[in-house]
């Protein structure tokens, strides 16, 4: 009761004085997921998967793992986790024989691509590259400790290193480019085409790409955290003041700010783009911001750390809190606990678009049911009616770039999907990658299941036959 008491505390100083509401029911763009929970204390143990809404077991396990130091991410196409044990050697999960495998040793550190392909840095500060279960060795070592890496869609990486500081993008053969960076934090697109740093002069931006363009963006302000939505379109900026500053990363215009409690630490966007994490500057407390409203819905006790907190699904907040793991449905006013998994908290957590095929139908039946809820609640005026249209496309990207979007195209059609490009009316509307046509909702929503990317989905007038 005295654990409760104090969490009730936290919500009840942390919210803000207005009359409690839920937040408006929007149509769901994401698909189905599962949480997974990898052992990251003791000699190991087996991967679970659990229901994100009551943290109970989804009715999957894999094999014994070693302990895990740190998980990478999923290929999603081969239905293979990946994850650092610690010992530094690379561990595969196969999410459907739920076998395990240990591939490559000395490995420092790893990213997953927005498009499932792997990429190792070992301690030689060799570039290891692991996509379609085929191993790839970089020729060149990086010149530097790596600080951070990110995947792009052109089977090139980019690499931030340190002493000096320097962005560089490199292909198998060659390091294909290198540019002094300044100190700060750093953050990218998921698509690897732009990366942003803050500063203290300043926020700066840098094309991996194509001309390979640097910007300076809000130039005189003392940047502390930089991060973009999951769709790279929007970059969110703090500094030292209560607010979170937001600009199109295309036009470089700067939107309303976000405005919050206090001073943030530091700050994340959930899968779908529509939340918005903040851990607070002072406490361990994170405050929850819906991005449809720009208004904060919770205030919840939890610790920050790589893996947690997080949103999976369209609603669901899960943190840490000790040693525990809890989930909280941000539908919910007040908001409660919907589940607690005790001894939970000593390992590390991932969401993924993914359910156990013991839970294929009935996921599939409830986000059918979620979607008709929704529909009927557009219908009824609580959001805009659907454009007339009889074509409906999956947009996966949007980029400034033409050359980023025709390599993306090529990929997802060598995948065997229907992918095009929808070049822009005016530029600032940027490239749209799209997969489709299809004739209905529930077809477009299973394909973009099978991807396995995060995608929304775009009417457009038919195509006259």
């Amino acid at each position: 009761m005295a654990r409760a008491a104090a969490i009730a505390a936290v919500l009840a100083a942390g919210c803000r004085r207005e009359a409690a509401a839920p937040p408006p029911d929007l149509p769901a763009v994401g698909a189905q997921m599962s949480l997974l929970r990898f052992p990251g204390s003791g000699a190991g143990g087996a991967v679970e998967a659990y229901r994100p809404d009551s943290l109970r077991p989804a009715g999957w396990t894999s094999y014994p793992v070693p302990r895990i130091r740190s998980v990478l991410g999923a290929d999603l196409d081969e239905r293979l986790l990946w994850a650092l044990d610690t010992r530094d050697s690379l561990v595969g999960v196969d999410l459907e024989t739920r076998g395990v495998r240990k591939r490559l040793g000395r490995i420092v550190t790893g990213a997953s691509g927005a498009d499932g392909s792997l990429y190792l840095v070992d301690a030689t500060r060799r570039i290891v590259r692991v996509a379609r279960r085929e191993v790839a060795r970089f020729h060149d070592s990086l010149p530097g400790p790596p600080r951070a890496l990110f995947g792009t869609v052109s089977d090139q990486v980019v690499a931030v290193v340190a002493s000096p500081a320097r962005l560089i993008t490199a292909s198998a053969e060659q390091v294909v480019h290198s540019v002094a960076l300044p100190s700060g934090d750093v953050a990218a697109t998921p698509w690897g085409d732009l990366v942003a740093v803050a500063s203290d002069s300043g926020v700066f931006l840098f094309e991996t790409g194509g001309p390979r363009d640097q910007r300076q963006l809000a130039s005189g302000i003392r940047a502390r955290r930089v991060t973009f939505s999951p769709s790279g379109h929007r970059l969110y900026v703090s500094q030292e003041d209560p607010r979170i500053r937001v600009f199109d990363r295309f036009n470089l215009v700067e939107l309303a700010p976000i405005e919050l409690p206090g001073p943030p630490r530091e700050f994340r966007v959930d899968a779908s783009g529509r939340w918005l994490l903040v851990h607070r500057e002072a406490g361990d407390s994170v405050w929850v911001i819906d991005l449809t409203t720009r208004r904060q819905v919770a205030a919840v006790l939890a610790e920050w750390s790589l893996d947690l907190p997080l949103v999976a699904g369209a609603s669901s907040l899960v943190v840490r809190q000790a040693s525990d793991v809890v989930s909280f449905d941000l539908r919910a006013v007040p908001l409660a606990e919907a589940g607690r998994l005790e001894g939970g908290g000593w390992d590390i957590w991932i969401a993924l678009t993914w359910v156990p095929p013991e839970r294929a139908s009935a996921a599939l039946a409830a986000a059918d049911s979620a979607r008709l809820a929704q529909d009927t609640a557009l219908a009824s005026g609580i959001g805009p009616a659907p454009v007339d249209s009889t074509a409906l496309y999956l947009q996966v990207s949007r980029t400034q770039n033409p050359e980023w979007a025709t390599l993306l195209v090529k990929q997802l059609q060598a995948d065997g999907y229907p992918a095009s490009v929808l070049e822009p009316v005016e530029m600032e509307d940027g490239f749209r990658v799209l997969v489709g046509p299809y004739p209905a909702r529930e077809v477009a929503d299973s394909v973009g299941r099978a991807m396995g990317r995060a995608y929304f989905l775009l009417r457009l007038p038919a195509k006259p036959q």
